[in-house]
């Protein structure tokens, strides 16, 4: 890999889980050969089961400045390389292998690759899972939940107990053209709530100023990241989060990263997309919907219809 922020590895952790699930008992080394990458920060012991060694620009990775260090790389049976880079695609190449897959230049470079008439995927973690593929000689799964320490989801449950049913609605995003208005949120909440549903608001730093009108307007909402009380502490990291997404029974939420952290935990998820492609960037779960502005005629979030999330959600609960 090149590197990975928080939002990129949890993009990828589909490719994670189907590798796993392909090699169950192999080891499974990272290898990042231009920055840091979260599965060694924040996603370290999440993906502790997927990962056995995370090696951030480990010196024995070959480069044009310094190709001859890969005399110091160690052996992998199978090396896949998915920068989409020609040039790194050669020096990686350079590192000792039973087979080395490489998808620059549409597998130019790689030991083995699909059918040449073969449309490339659109969505960059199927691009990924066709490497596994590849290998593997079938898809294999890669969906399914993060671990999340016994604690942390004691806790979780402490906040969210058994019993009712639970709405998770995540309002932000990083880009505000990436924001379904929050008075539309607002107003699934209070549909929701009206069929003695529990609407649970998903808020990070960015939204902490809708707490307290959101709070008054939606008197049945939890607000779970904020109840730092139970959590015992307000620096609350990835781990609380997923706790909380494994408590509900299905969620809505903007092209965001708390939409993939949703999907870390394959919370049944509606998504909704405007001026970004969900054909790219659509998190990835067993159950999931995707609602386009588009479908409305324009590229803007606001376009999208309450009543019709409102449907989608009462439809994926049945």
């Amino acid at each position: 890999m090149g590197r990975d922020l928080i939002g990129d590895a949890l993009i990828k952790l589909p490719f994670l889980r189907a590798l796993r699930n392909a090699f169950p008992t192999a080891e499974i080394h990272w290898i990042t050969s231009q920055g840091p990458t979260a599965y060694a920060s924040a996603l370290r012991k999440a993906t502790s089961s997927l990962i056995t060694q995370v090696h951030e620009q480990p010196a024995w990775l070959a480069t044009a400045e310094k190709p001859q260090t890969v005399m110091a790389a160690p052996w992998f049976d199978l090396v896949i390389d998915t920068r989409n880079r020609w040039r790194e695609a050669i020096f990686a190449r350079y590192i000792p292998h039973g087979l080395f897959l490489a998808m620059a230049m549409r597998f130019l470079f790689s030991e083995k690759h699909p059918n040449f008439f073969e449309p490339r995927p659109v969505h960059m973690v199927d691009r990924l899972l066709q490497m596994v593929e590849l290998v593997a000689g079938y898809k294999p799964p890669f969906t399914g939940t993060l671990a999340v320490p016994d604690d942390i989801m004691q806790k979780a449950q402490q906040i969210l107990p058994d019993g009712p049913v639970y709405i998770g609605l995540a309002p932000g995003a990083g880009n505000r053209d990436k924001i379904w208005p929050r008075y539309k949120f607002e107003k699934l909440a209070e549909l929701q709530a009206a069929k003695k549903y529990i609407p649970v608001f998903i808020l990070g730093p960015q939204e902490l100023s809708w707490y307290d009108e959101l709070s008054s307007n939606i008197p049945t909402a939890k607000f779970p990241l904020q109840d730092y009380d139970i959590w015992g502490t307000a620096q609350l990291t990835i781990d609380h989060t997923l706790a909380i997404a494994g408590r509900l029974n299905i969620a809505v939420a903007n092209d965001s990263g708390v939409g993939h952290m949703l999907a870390a935990a394959d919370c049944r998820l509606i998504s909704l997309f405007g001026p970004t492609s969900p054909e790219k960037l659509a998190p990835r779960v067993s159950r999931g919907k995707i609602i386009r502005a588009s479908d409305f005629g324009e590229t803007h979030m606001k376009a999208i219809p309450w009543e019709v999330v409102d449907r989608a959600v009462d439809e994926m609960l049945k």
